[in-house]
């Protein structure tokens, strides 16, 4: 989601300063501070009051109706989304986005100093601007310690509804971004680290030729990073997804073999079934303590004793390259190693079980952000259907 930072206006008496407006060519809604009370006009036709409510349209379809001047009239297809902030007016209209957005954060980090390091905050501006928040809110959001630091209830409160706003309104904005000019922001994203070697930065070049206003700021890790927590707009996975909200694509499979290098082999033979694998040298890794194989009579499951070990893919590809020993490798890691001869795939009658797929992954939203998206049809343009590691192995 893009990190937009925009106030909606100060002011004791009145309610909002701005006028918000959809860039549509064929509609324009405006909510309209100088009007009597809150009050939207379309295309110049009177709409919707409240006294301590107001509804912005922009985003997903739906069949909301309004009330004009000369009757009633469906809401147009081309506007979307209705964004209910059930907040008086008079009292959103004294917070800043950005302070609501360092809440947040501070909540999910539980500190204050980190959350204002993120922010380019020294230690007193990031108090500062809490203090601001509360202020504007009326009540103490955090209960500080020297040591500690916890939510009251109503931090907690507005820690619920204040996260569910900001994702929505960050939707509504990359939304309007998508029909009003090119995919644009900040794109913050994690990957393990031989695909983002292998499959994601060989392409980045030419992507932003393509998509200059986005920018790209990449995290490599063997790590399942928590995508929402951790402040994520997209990762690539290559274990199997849990269950949950994240919303996810497919990029190709993930199959796995049982490699060595020649030098290996010729030392110590190759491996034909499971048992072999007591007499022979593995290279272990510590998130993978049990290899899996398909046999004739069903899956194998083998606890094996490293001879070497290590936490990281890298790890176990450098290691089998220097013949310490046989290693499970995604394909989409080692194809090119098989095809030229670097590394061999040992026990083909016991294929690697539980090989599964490799995930673009991002946090829920009613439509995916467009810098998201460009980037998920940019590179599965790239690998192909299917992809070249499956079809050049």
């Amino acid at each position: 989601m893009s990190k937009r930072r925009t106030g909606l206006g100060r002011g004791r008496g009145n309610p909002i300063r701005r006028r918000w407006a959809l860039s549509d060519p064929q509609a324009r809604l405006v909510l309209d501070p100088a009007a009597q009370g809150p009050e939207c006009r379309c295309d110049s036709f009177l709409a919707l009051k409240a006294s301590a409510h107001f509804v912005l349209v922009t985003g997903m379809q739906h069949g909301l109706s309004l009330s004009f001047v000369d009757g009633t009239i469906a809401l147009p297809d081309y506007l979307y989304n209705r964004l209910n902030f059930d907040i008086t007016i008079q009292r959103f209209g004294k917070m800043r986005l950005d302070d609501l957005r360092f809440f947040v954060r501070v909540a999910d980090l539980g500190s204050i100093s980190e959350a204002g390091r993120e922010f380019g905050l020294s230690p007193s501006a990031a108090s500062a601007r809490l203090a601001t928040l509360e202020k504007a809110a009326g009540a103490q959001l955090m209960a500080r310690t020297t040591r500690q630091l916890s939510l009251t209830e109503p931090g907690r409160l507005l820690l619920a509804h204040g996260r569910t706003a900001l994702d929505e309104l960050d939707t509504a904005f990359d939304l309007l971004d998508a029909s009003a000019s090119k995919p644009r922001g900040q794109l913050r994203i994690s990957s393990n680290t031989f695909f983002g070697r292998k499959h994601i930065l060989p392409y980045l070049n030419e992507f932003m030729e393509q998509y200059p206003d986005i920018h790209i700021e990449m995290s490599f890790t063997d790590r399942i990073v928590d995508i929402v927590g951790e402040g994520f707009d997209l990762a690539f996975r290559g274990a199997p997804l849990p269950d949950s909200s994240l919303m996810a694509r497919k990029l190709g499979g993930n199959r796995r073999v049982l490699c060595a290098s020649p030098d290996y082999i010729e030392r110590r033979g190759a491996p034909t079934t499971p048992a072999d694998l007591d007499h022979h040298a593995c290279i272990g890794m510590s998130t993978l303590p049990v290899w899996y194989f398909d046999g004739p009579k069903g899956e194998v499951a083998c606890t094996i004793t490293p001879a070497i070990s290590g936490d990281s893919g890298d790890f176990a590809y450098d290691a089998a390259l220097c013949g310490l020993g046989l290693s499970v490798k995604s394909v989409a890691h080692v194809w090119e190693d098989l095809r030229e001869g670097r590394l061999v795939s040992v026990m083909q009658d016991y294929p690697v079980a539980r090989s599964g797929n490799f995930w673009a992954v991002y946090p829920p939203a009613q439509s995916t952000p467009p810098k998201i998206a460009v980037l998920i049809d940019f590179l599965l343009s790239r690998y192909g259907r299917p992809p070249y590691w499956e079809r050049d192995s």
